[in-house]
């Protein structure tokens, strides 16, 4: 019994270290937003002018973009109210935003604009340290 109580703990603990090495970014959807579950990673922000009711009133994702030489990501909105845009820029620092998956296009001012119809697919993570050689 004891050693099955030991493979059980050994077995919690691969489970809840190996989702945080396999699971990349997202801009949050609409419905987290409203619940109010984004990522802690990231220093979110948006415009000061902006209510908690702008922020609420989200309803669709229709761009994401990684900016400023991989400083932060952008995330736009589109909503009853107006619209939004949430800017998440790593607390980790020096770190800074990479690409992982879906098609994404670099533009000449180093703005890297996901091109997926789901934006979902367009995931990113956090490079820190010597894993920074994002856009350099």
């Amino acid at each position: 019994m004891k050693n099955f109580n030991k493979y059980r703990y050994i077995y919690f603990i691969i489970l809840s270290i190996i989702p945080s090495f396999l699971l990349a970014d997202q801009c949050p959807t609409p419905e987290k937003i409203k619940e109010r579950n984004i990522s802690r990673e990231y220093d979110w922000t948006i415009n000061e002018r902006r209510t908690l009711k702008d922020v609420l009133s989200v309803e669709k994702l229709y761009s994401v973009r990684i900016n400023n030489k991989a400083e932060y990501i952008a995330c736009y909105y589109s909503g009853s109210r107006s619209l939004l845009r949430l800017d998440g820029k790593p607390l980790k620092q020096p770190c800074s935003v990479k690409e992982i998956s879906g098609r994404w296009k670099l533009t000449e001012n180093d703005e890297q604009i996901c091109l997926e119809d789901d934006l979902g697919k367009c995931e990113y993570d956090m490079k820190c340290g010597d894993d920074q050689a994002v856009n350099q």
